[in-house]
């Protein structure tokens, strides 16, 4: 993997967890009567939307595409789940923090398939121009 790549990879990931969390934030402050500013600038949630959709980077790396989006699906809604109901103070229902974390899920997976999809784009354009240095000095 190029420096490029991972990169990329690593910008698709922050997108998909800033955005991802601030919909389930925005879910949970509109329907579950929780406080947005709380629970956006709570560091613990940041570190598990980044790691989850990690994850989804890890499956997509390793699986072909359909296998890959399923299993990222399912671990967005269910890793989440599972450990804010066991380690955060929630007082919501299990299944109303399963319908807010689909919500996450779905939204942090499209987001971060929309930025790799875009960047792939980007650099396969780089390439069909003749390099990244020749279209540079053409500017």
């Amino acid at each position: 993997m190029s420096a490029r790549l991972v990169l990329m990879e690593a910008i698709a990931v922050l997108c998909g967890a800033v955005i991802g969390l601030l919909v389930v934030n925005l879910l949970h402050w509109l329907f579950a009567d929780g406080d947005f500013i709380a629970l956006t600038v709570s560091l613990g949630r940041f570190a598990l939307a980044i790691v989850t959709v990690a994850i989804f980077a890890v499956f997509y790396h390793y699986l072909p595409q359909t296998p890959a989006a399923l299993a990222s699906f399912f671990v967005g809604i269910l890793l989440p789940s599972v450990i804010v109901l066991f380690s955060y103070d929630v007082p919501l229902a299990t299944t109303t923090v399963l319908l807010l974390y689909t919500g996450f899920s779905l939204v942090a997976l499209l987001t971060y398939r929309f930025v790799l999809a875009n960047s792939a784009v980007r650099q396969a354009a780089t390439e069909m121009a003749g390099g990244g240095e020749t279209s540079e000095r053409l500017r």
